[in-house]
């Protein structure tokens, strides 16, 4: 996951990806791992895999706002404008839930 990070903040997604894959196989609920692959996948525009890693990521923590922060803008540029409101919904509801 470490090294899938350092792939991904220089801009090399396919590495970073591969690494993160590593990871999830190796822990199948390590949702940070999940998050960070979608991530990848939303920067290389391949939306659908990033909600689906971002999805998972949701269920294995669905207290990280960060997440549906995140899924929000890959279903923003998957034209799934009723789904990326409802996430940044969710999203600012975790972070002021007063």
């Amino acid at each position: 996951n470490e090294r899938g990070n350092r792939y991904s903040r220089n801009g090399v997604y396919e590495r970073a990806i591969d690494d993160y894959t590593q990871a999830i196989e190796m822990d199948g609920n390590f949702a940070d791992a999940y998050f960070n692959r979608g991530v990848s996948y939303y920067e290389m525009g391949q939306n659908e895999a990033a909600i689906a890693d971002l999805t998972r990521a949701i269920e294995l923590d669905p207290k990280d706002d960060n997440f549906y922060s995140r899924r929000s803008l890959a279903y923003l540029f998957n034209d799934q404008l009723e789904l990326a409101q409802a996430d940044e919904e969710k999203c600012q509801e975790i972070r002021d839930p007063g």
